[in-house]
């Protein structure tokens, strides 16, 4: 394995350690701007995985 291939791999599992076990952040408090934590953690998430898909793609060779 190249190590391109590692670190695309490692970007890709990041979400699935950080989302996965929802326990750990279903919760209400602390809130922005009126949104509970469950909800802003979601969507931070959402660009989070986005950018880290992105870069491993880039990594990977892949073109879309």
């Amino acid at each position: 394995m190249r190590f391109k291939d590692i670190v695309a791999a490692v970007l890709i599992i990041i979400p699935f350690v950080f989302l996965l076990p929802v326990q750990t952040y279903d919760i209400a408090n602390p809130m922005w701007g009126g949104v509970p934590f469950f909800w802003w953690y979601q969507m931070v998430w959402l660009v989070l995985c986005g950018v880290l898909f992105f870069i491993a793609a880039n990594l990977l060779g892949r073109k879309s």
